[in-house]
């Protein structure tokens, strides 16, 4: 005790915004130096988890005195994780008495058994919110006017949306978004994705329930980093704008209505995971080109994997890194056909630039081995090429391992390693 004795208050309100807000009020009965130090702690947050069954009047006394008691200049963040004993007033009444304190980060987790809870108004027009994360049992209904100028970060964690209309009117009053992460649910009812931001740097949507949607549509120009897990099937074909400064994309589409025109808005990226199965449409020459493309993540899982890298190795000239792989903890991956098609040309990444190919989940089928061996064969820079089989027989392994050694590649300082 005599070491934090002598911690100034700035330092011991420092520490104290990470211990959970129930700990910080019972300082208070350390010392008279401690009595009122609780009030100053910027960062609050409420679990009503921890109350006991039946108790709930003397967690929602707590909050409203601790929230009340507090002076902080600022209201840094406010917690809220509650269950369906929480009524729905005090939430709203906590969420306002945190915006009248000028809140800069607002996270709210709620469960209920019955109907989600409907979001104040006046939250949709806070001048200092920065951060707000609102997860489960949340309604978000936006009004005609809606205006958060200060909001950097939203995520929406399986909410619930008034309509169609709903998220695209909310992006539209965050002028300075950066990041934005969309999970939706199965009960979700609303069929749109539909993201318009200028300013958003990082977008991640998950949508993994299935069933029939109706539009997608991505604008984002200023965009960084993309992630979109998707199983939907959606009426209209999926479209995205051109994002001429994206660095890092992971795109994991399992159901169709990919096409051409929303893989050449990717067209600027620099790290590329894909998982998707190309439509017809895909095949067919059309100038698409990734000219700064240097790593390429390919899921073996969908049916028609094999074409889709056949395009991706024709369109990306400056290719450097190849991983295949069938990502053991989903499903088995698709084996690659007897009598694979070769690009009609050597791809110029292979003859210029492909230093590293790993490829796991290899299983040494036919359709396999002609593969490797073609890449193999033609990969003219190639210092490393990994091959990491499904397979735990020793035997089958060697098998595997001595048909690749026997490939005569024409680069020769590669290296052949089997993991």
């Amino acid at each position: 005790m005599d070491i934090i004795s002598h911690l100034s208050d700035d330092l011991l309100l420092r520490i104290l915004s990470f211990v959970p807000t129930k700990d910080v009020v019972a300082t208070s009965l350390l010392s008279k130096r401690w009595e009122c130090l609780w009030t100053s702690v910027s960062k609050l947050g409420y679990d009503d988890s921890y109350h006991h069954t039946g108790d709930y009047k003397n967690f929602s006394q707590f909050v409203y005195r601790s929230l009340l008691s507090n002076k902080a200049p600022v209201l840094d963040k406010l917690h809220l994780k509650l269950g369906p004993d929480c009524p729905f007033i005090d939430v709203e009444l906590w969420i306002n008495i945190a915006l009248s304190r000028r809140v800069r980060e607002l996270e709210i987790d709620l469960f209920s058994k019955e109907e989600s809870f409907n979001l104040p108004n006046s939250l949709y027009t806070s001048e200092t919110l920065e951060i707000l994360t609102l997860i489960s049992c949340v309604l978000v209904n936006v009004p005609s006017s809606v205006c958060l100028p200060s909001l950097k970060t939203l995520k929406l964690d399986r909410v619930d949306y008034t309509d169609n209309d709903t998220l695209p009117r909310l992006l539209s009053g965050c002028p300075n978004l950066e990041v934005l992460f969309v999970e939706r649910h199965v009960g979700d009812e609303t069929t749109d994705s539909i993201v318009v931001a200028p300013s958003l740097q990082r977008l991640t949507m998950l949508d993994t329930h299935s069933g029939t949607c109706g539009r997608f549509v991505v604008d984002v120009p200023s965009l960084k980093h993309l992630e979109i897990t998707d199983s939907v099937a959606y009426v209209d074909l999926r479209r995205m704008e051109n994002m001429p400064v994206l660095e890092k994309a992971c795109v994991w589409i399992t159901s169709s209505g990919v096409t051409q025109e929303f893989l050449k808005a990717l067209t600027s990226v620099h790290r590329l995971s894909l998982s998707l199965s190309p439509s017809e449409v895909m095949m067919h020459p059309s100038g698409m080109t990734f000219n700064q493309l240097v790593h390429l993540d390919l899921y073996t899982l969908t049916e028609g994997w094999w074409d889709l890298l056949t395009c991706m190795l024709q369109d990306s000239p400056k290719l450097r890194f190849l991983r295949l792989s069938n990502n053991k903890l989903t499903s088995e991956s698709k084996e690659t056909p007897i009598g694979w098609r070769p690009p009609s040309s050597v791809p110029e990444c292979l003859l210029s630039s492909l230093e590293a190919f790993v490829w796991i989940g290899y299983n040494g089928r036919q359709g396999d081995r002609e593969m490797a061996i073609y890449l193999l064969k033609n990969t003219a820079c190639l210092k490393t090429a990994t091959f990491s089989p499904d397979s735990t027989d020793l035997g089958e392994k060697y098998q595997m391992l001595k048909v690749l050694a026997s490939v005569a590649t024409i680069s020769a300082s590669s290296q052949l390693l089997f993991d």
